[in-house]
């Protein structure tokens, strides 16, 4: 009996070594995982503290870039700042001095002012925010581009909004909508010789009834269905209220400002501005009219400029596996001392 009961000990006692093995194995193994994940995770927060520093380096350098412009008063694609409109790489250990293995950081600078100011389609917030003759230009500007962009041909971008189930709205009635949704008063938009508004058809409040604050505001609106918000959002601005910077605007919106501009004045157009005395001032008028005529020149005047006051500035820092961005609006205070920094207006990372 005596050995049978050593033998019952020692195989308790085994079961108990075996347990605290497995245990301390389980330990080892979760406390090993603990501190690979926490390294993980610290070095993931360093990582992206640095990137928000370097970001804000990227932004303070492009804004360094705008204020040493030598010539504000006519921004065109020769401008140092400009020559970062399509985004390029900052040679990181030259700059910084710093050489870690695998880091890129790009930047891009563009002027707001070449897009369409789409708060232009009324003149003003509140009681103030009509429909005039000048905003009509607008609108007639704003239903060409869409037209451009293909928005009467895709019946199959339907309301997304299911406020008007199935319904394909062309570019007359998308900005018969843009209309209604910014103007001050609670009636549908109505032209006899335009597409008739929608705000009727609406619950009261529906629309915000003032002008819009950011392009993403857009997504909210029906029949600006995601597909054409990313046809659109790169050819349009809430920065600017009511004229476009003819030395940087692209082909597609200096087509949509007149119906009698076409490939052959805007060939012209861009020739001169990319040359080393492009549309200012001082030779706009002559300039201009003797592309376009003096007759598109006098109804496009009130619509175009030759500098800019607005800039977005995209910055991103790359390390092989994680990415950051950070973009900014800045704007240039032009009666303000030379070489002052843009001021800064909004800016997020992601």
């Amino acid at each position: 009996m005596g050995g049978d009961d050593a033998g019952s000990e020692s195989g308790i006692a085994l079961i108990i070594v075996l347990f605290v093995i497995t245990l301390c194995t389980i330990l080892v193994v979760n406390l090993t995982q603990s501190t690979y994940r926490d390294s993980r995770l610290n070095n993931a927060s360093v990582k992206r503290l640095q990137a928000e520093y370097l970001l804000k380096s990227t932004i303070n350098f492009a804004r360094i870039l705008i204020a040493q412009d030598a010539s504000p008063d006519v921004d065109a694609p020769l401008d140092l700042w400009a020559q970062f409109s399509k985004g390029q790489a900052i040679p990181v250990p030259e700059l910084l001095g710093i050489n870690e293995p695998g880091l890129n950081i790009e930047i891009e600078i563009q002027a707001e002012d070449h897009k369409l100011p789409i708060r232009a389609l009324i003149s003003g917030d509140g009681p103030t925010g009509v429909v005039g003759e000048n905003e009509k230009k607008w609108r007639d500007t704003t239903v060409r581009l869409f037209r451009s962009l293909g928005f009467d041909d895709d019946i199959k971008e339907v309301d997304h909004t299911k406020t008007l189930p199935g319904k394909h709205l062309n570019s007359e009635e998308m900005v018969s909508m843009l209309i209604d949704y910014m103007d001050y008063d609670s009636e549908s938009y109505a032209d006899p010789d335009f597409a008739q508004g929608f705000e009727d058809n609406f619950p009261p409040n529906f629309f915000q009834n003032s002008r819009l604050k950011r392009v993403g505001e857009l997504v909210t609106v029906p029949g600006f269905t995601p597909a054409r918000m990313r046809k659109l959002s790169p050819l349009i601005t809430v920065f600017e209220n009511s004229r476009i910077n003819i030395n940087l605007a692209p082909p597609i919106i200096l087509e949509a400002l007149h119906l009698d501009i076409g490939k052959p004045e805007i060939q012209n157009i861009i020739q001169l501005r990319d040359s080393d005395e492009p549309f200012s001032n001082q030779n706009l008028d002559a300039a201009l009219t003797a592309i376009v005529g003096a007759d598109v020149k006098q109804q496009i005047a009130t619509m175009i400029k030759v500098n800019s006051g607005w800039f977005q500035i995209l910055a991103k820092v790359d390390y092989g596996t994680t990415t950051y961005f950070m973009r900014t609006f800045v704007s240039r205070n032009l009666s303000s001392e030379a070489g002052a920094l843009p001021l800064i207006k909004s800016i997020e990372m992601f």
